[in-house]
């Protein structure tokens, strides 16, 4: 392990424990707030809304409304005949016995009195003595009436519903009572004689049907609904200070509201948290080893996770909205910052615990979970590679659009159409909620963490900054061509995946320290000698070309460029040999007969390329210089002319080692070579000369000798002036006011049109100096 990976392990280690704890600490903080468990019989810590309609049943009272409306239904009887037969045949026996008590014998003789008695009170054992007499004193006629009268009164005492002892006894203190009132037997033989004697015959004369009995009480108990608890929607479960009820809890229960331990609560939430951060960071460390290096960026990660669960939380506690404000919950914001300070993947990683965390937060509702997973990861190819802040305008209402359309399917689809309003104008303002959060959170995030995006790209990119009016007023030459490499960039960047916008802004910026000596480089000597002419010296010119490399990074910290720019700048030429002036040393060495300079001194002391992107922009670089060099001599330049410029500069790029450290394939070089050439070709592409009219170049050349004679010789005393311009003199400045030439110690002088037109004429036909074709810096 090398010492950067040590020093990146501390990072790392907080980076991770943020995510770890900071997960968790909200959950149960968030618990012990506003989760204190809610205790039955003890008073509530604190007021709880129904977010639906809430309905809890009393199982107990509902049990005891059902058995008291079985309880309620009498039993199903059925006649029983044999003991109504068994009623009237006790009777006839009883009276029976008397008249054979009383009957003659074998020999014809009648009973005495006291064989009567004594016969009857041995027979008879429900009588009396006092009965047995009367009855014994009955005439013939008379025990005949009797006997009939307790027969019709045991016929109405079978017929009745006699059905258990209690029945016999209420009947035998009752209804025979009145039937022995309203008999024609006398008084003393219907209360001695009678009822004892139907008293004795008297039996249940029903029986009880169970299975008949059971099913009625079974039906009755059916009837009965459920005793339940409503609480409407948006009403208060429970007040605080209110003594709790068995079925409030019940109901808190149902609805997840009860309450957690903040303690448990914690628990759960780190156990959730430990191994969604080990997922998080195997990813990361597999996947995207540079973010993995890169411990503000894991900590950037870690707090747009704790970030989301306290939006989460928030969203959860608040009871407006029912249950469909959870498809508020803003995963699609967060996968849209992923996406835009990381990249796709991580947008699509970070979706997973976000989702993970709704389940654990939100459980029972079958809807969001795929909500969230499903506009999540819709999210990340609406926003999309940024590369214009319109995207940004057009990806927030592309979102809302999503969003209220899963909102309302997942709605339908795991819900019916119950909620689906309050699920539509939820999405809508996710929706919204997600543009405010990337436009407001973007630019918070990047400055804090050092991030540099699209979104940040865009403002560096904008040619009104400083750097870039500086760079246009003090070297216009070199900001012309950081335009053209700036366009080469992007779009062989383009070609291969990488990303234009980052490779766009290098180039803008990747000659800036050009400002600091313009006129040592070729593409700002206009009209000027060269001032490498007049040092003479192959290493005090190198170092000069070299110095606009470290320039740059200066001037770019000095105006707080991002890291990435500052790369760009500092790996444009990589470690490549200023070859103008080396060659050029080598031949004085050589007619001198001295030692071979050393190679080393004038090699860039700058870095390779490390990514594609500033592989591109070296590529682009050079090419861009070398082949306006070289057009130089020629007005117009062939396909086959830029081709072999640009395909022998990647070739001796690849030879020099000099794309060693960068991830371009042969593929990805093959890709650049090719579109480098298109472009190339389309800026220097063959030229129609269009002939001349020839009537009309006559008529303008009378025209200009009718001018004024004055203004002639104007523009010849101008002419002539500016071939006799020594090295010590220059052309005008920038500032200077157009129409003015300055001789260093002499007063300006005004120039007209036609001073202008001389000193056009004179420049087009003045030879030219072919520029080195590989060293586009060199000054020559």
């Amino acid at each position: 392990m090398d010492r950067n990976t040590r020093a990146q392990w501390p990072g790392r280690i907080a980076a991770l424990v943020v995510m770890m704890l900071g997960i968790p600490t909200v959950l149960g903080l968030a618990a012990f707030f506003t989760e204190a468990p809610i205790v039955a019989g003890e008073p509530s810590p604190r007021t709880v809304i129904a977010a639906e309609q809430v309905r809890v049943v009393d199982d107990e009272e509902t049990e005891l409304q059902r058995r008291q409306a079985a309880e309620e239904v009498d039993p199903v009887v059925t006649p029983d005949l044999e003991a109504q037969t068994a009623l009237i045949d006790r009777v006839i026996d009883a009276f029976d016995v008397a008249a054979t008590t009383a009957s003659p014998g074998p020999d014809g003789t009648i009973p005495s009195r006291s064989d009567q008695i004594a016969a009857l009170e041995e027979r008879l054992t429900m009588l009396s003595t006092e009965g047995i007499d009367l009855l014994v004193g009955l005439t013939s006629s008379q025990l005949s009436v009797a006997r009939a009268e307790a027969i019709d009164i045991a016929r109405s005492a079978a017929a009745t519903e006699l059905e258990d002892a209690d029945d016999v006894q209420r009947w035998a203190d009752n209804d025979l009572q009145r039937a022995l009132a309203l008999s024609t037997v006398s008084q003393p033989v219907a209360s001695q004689v009678l009822d004892p004697i139907i008293r004795d015959a008297l039996r249940p004369t029903f029986t009880i049907d169970v299975d008949a009995t059971s099913e009625a009480r079974a039906a009755a108990s059916a009837q009965v609904e459920e005793v339940a608890l409503v609480i409407q929607r948006g009403t208060p479960i429970v007040r605080v200070g209110d003594t709790v009820t068995d079925l409030q809890v019940q109901a808190l229960r149902d609805t997840g509201q009860d309450g957690t331990d903040p303690t448990q609560e914690f628990a759960q939430a780190l156990l959730l948290s430990v191994i969604l951060t080990t997922v998080v960071a195997v990813y990361v460390r597999t996947y995207r080893p540079t973010i993995w290096s890169t411990p503000k960026q894991l900590m950037l990660m870690a707090v747009l996770l704790v970030m989301f669960t306290a939006i989460l939380v928030a969203i959860n506690t608040v009871a407006v909205g029912g249950n469909e404000r959870h498809f508020l919950i803003p995963v699609g914001a967060m996968a849209m910052l992923a996406t835009i300070l990381f990249d796709a993947r991580i947008g699509v990683l970070l979706v997973i615990p976000m989702v993970a965390l709704i389940s654990y937060q939100v459980p029972g509702q079958l809807g969001i979970v795929p909500f969230a997973a499903v506009s999540g990861l819709l999210s990340i190819p609406i926003i999309g590679r940024l590369t214009a802040r319109g995207q940004l305008r057009q990806a927030a209402w592309q979102s809302t659009l999503a969003y209220i359309v899963l909102a309302g399917a997942f709605t339908v689809v795991y819900s019916g159409t119950e909620g689906i309003t309050g699920a539509l104008v939820a999405g809508a303002l996710n929706g919204v909620l997600t543009a405010l959060m990337v436009n407001g959170l973007l630019p918070f995030l990047e400055s804090l963490f050092g991030i540099i995006t699209a979104n940040s790209l865009l403002d560096f990119a904008d040619r009104n900054h400083p750097l870039l009016r500086e760079l246009e007023d003090k070297a216009i030459g070199t900001y012309n061509h950081s335009v053209m490499v700036a366009n080469l960039a992007s779009r062989a960047c383009r070609r291969i995946g990488a990303d234009p916008l980052l490779a766009e802004v290098m180039a803008l910026y990747h000659d800036i320290g050009k400002v600091a000596k313009p006129y040592f480089f070729v593409e700002n000597q206009v009209a000027i000698a060269n001032p490498h002419d007049q040092l003479d010296d192959p290493r005090q010119s190198a170092l000069i070309i070299q110095r606009h490399v470290t320039d740059g990074i200066e001037m770019a910290a000095v105006h707080k460029l991002p890291p990435e720019i500052v790369d760009g700048i500092r790996t444009h030429h990589g470690t490549t040999v200023v070859a103008y002036f080396y060659r050029q040393a080598l031949q004085r060495a050589e007619d001198s007969d001295g030692p071979e300079p050393d190679e080393a001194f004038f090699r860039y002391k700058g870095r390779k390329p490390h990514s594609r992107e500033q592989a591109v922009l070296m590529l682009s670089d050079c090419c861009e210089g070398a082949v306006r060099a070289a057009s130089q001599n020629s007005a117009t330049m062939s396909r086959d002319q830029i081709s072999q410029i640009v395909t022998g500069l990647i070739s001796d790029r690849v030879a020099d080692g000099q794309l060693d450290d960068s991830p371009l394939t042969f593929a990805d070089l093959r890709a650049v070579e090719q579109s480098l050439i298109e472009a190339l070709e389309g800026v220097y592409h063959p030229r129609i000369q269009y002939p001349k009219d020839p009537k009309k170049t006559v008529e303008a050349v009378k025209q200009a000798r009718l001018e004024t004679e004055d203004e002639a010789r104007a523009a010849e005393a101008a002419d002539a002036a500016r071939a006799q311009l020594s090295p010590g003199e220059q052309a005008p400045a920038d500032g200077e006011e157009a129409g003015v030439v300055r001789r260093r110690g002499q007063a300006t002088q005004p120039v007209n049109e036609a001073m202008v037109r001389s000193l056009d004429a004179a420049r087009a036909a003045a030879p030219r100096q072919p520029a080195p074709v590989h060293d586009q810096d060199s000054g020559h």
